[in-house]
């Protein structure tokens, strides 16, 4: 392949790259920043998401950056443990996750990319269009327009993707909900916790250095209202009624302009193809966050995206095989984590009831465990099984 045009310059879209480094003589990378630089706070790299930067030679400096995770446990609002799970071992060494500040990661893929003669990259570049032929309209920093013309172009662009929203893709993308996002000086759990209240999800992980990543959710009406007005002490005073810990990490961010607020949507694709177009990432799937999987998906989607470009078929075949394969198994990721999603946030007495019925994970441990290697096990040999890191274009 000669030519490839990648959409984004986020963790998706250098992930891509790289992989795609591979089997295209060319890759151009374009961004609408002219600093490319990652939005949050931190993630929870897992066995799936871990393997690909492993393959990519840089899972060592990733971990370098971040903190193991062996555990994770989900409790309700009481503490008492509702699911719990040691993360399972699948061999050669994928047997924690990783978390890691965004900018972190962002920052060594970069870095990666920079190191590939054949990446070009076009910053400071909006795409205004896209076309299933494979070309691009883009829009330069003077304002004057120019079309990239490529035997593949990649949505790998995000939630607002320009080129799912201009080529021919019949989506939809929910409403969403809201989080507040940020990195405070504290020590926490050395594993993942998370709560469920009726205010929703709050959950914190280490990160390393007297530093902690954590979230609460800010989409019930009174966490809703106390953001809408950007009133800090309000957004504590509605998580202290509820859930006093999370509170107490509140209290540690200097000024509501330290919190990263967003609205996590879902987007669903009745294909993630059109023509010599394909997505990636949030740009096909955006989730609800409460699986973790977001990045981990989006890394996976570039090597089964890759390897069926090294097959010998034509793009069109490449990215309709790419589709089969990978849309129906991330589709069933996002049922479930949009199911978590919605019984995290359940008041009494359905909460009651909730927690009653996930009593069996505290009494048999293993289930936990269980479920998340079956998860993760087929994207895991998926990408340990790739031939497409055997492959040299550029």
């Amino acid at each position: 392949m000669d030519h490839v045009v990648v959409a984004g310059a986020g963790i998706s879209g250098l992930a891509a790259c790289l992989v795609l480094s591979h089997v295209a003589a060319r890759v151009t990378l374009v961004e609408r920043l002219e600093r490319p630089a990652e939005v949050g706070a931190a993630l929870a790299l897992q066995a799936n998401g871990m393997v690909v930067l492993d393959r990519l030679g840089l899972l060592r400096t990733v971990q370098a950056a971040g903190v193991r995770i062996e555990r994770m446990n989900i409790r309700n609002v009481s503490s008492r443990t509702l699911l719990t799970a040691t993360v399972p071992d699948f061999g050669a060494g994928l047997d924690h996750a990783v978390a890691v500040r965004r900018t972190d990661l962002h920052t060594i893929l970069l870095a990666a990319v920079a190191g590939r003669h054949c990446v070009r990259t076009r910053f400071d570049c909006t795409i205004v269009g896209a076309d299933p032929t494979g070309t691009v309209t883009i829009r330069g920093s003077s304002g004057g327009l120019e079309t990239l013309s490529a035997d593949l172009v990649v949505g790998a662009d995000g939630v607002s993707s320009a080129v799912r929203e201009t080529g021919g893709f019949n989506s939809r993308v929910s409403a969403g909900h809201s989080y507040a996002r940020t990195v405070v000086q504290s020590d926490v759990t050395p594993w993942l916790e998370e709560y469920w209240t009726r205010l929703g999800s709050f959950g914190h992980a280490p990160l390393g250095h007297g530093l902690a990543y954590f979230w609460v959710a800010a989409q019930a009406p009174p966490a809703a209202d106390a953001v809408a007005r950007r009133d800090l002490p309000a957004l504590i005073d509605v998580w202290n009624r509820t859930l006093p810990a999370a509170a107490g990490l509140l209290t540690k961010v200097s000024s509501f302009d330290d919190l990263l607020i967003n609205t996590v949507r879902r987007v669903d694709c009745r294909h993630w193809f059109s023509g010599r177009l394909v997505l990636i990432g949030d740009a096909a799937h955006a989730m609800a966050p409460n699986l973790g999987q977001g990045a981990n998906g989006a890394l996976v989607d570039a090597v089964v995206l890759a390897e069926q470009l090294v097959s010998g078929v034509t793009a069109e075949e490449a990215v309709q095989r790419y589709d089969r394969i990978r849309r129906p198994a991330v589709r069933r990721v996002q049922d479930v984590a949009g199911v978590l999603q919605s019984l995290c946030a359940l008041g009494s007495p359905l909460a009651h009831v909730r927690d009653a019925a996930l009593a069996v994970s505290t009494l048999v441990p293993q289930l936990g465990q269980n479920a998340i290697r079956r998860a993760l096990l087929p994207d895991v040999r998926a990408v340990r099984s790739a031939m497409v890191f055997d492959h040299t274009s550029c």
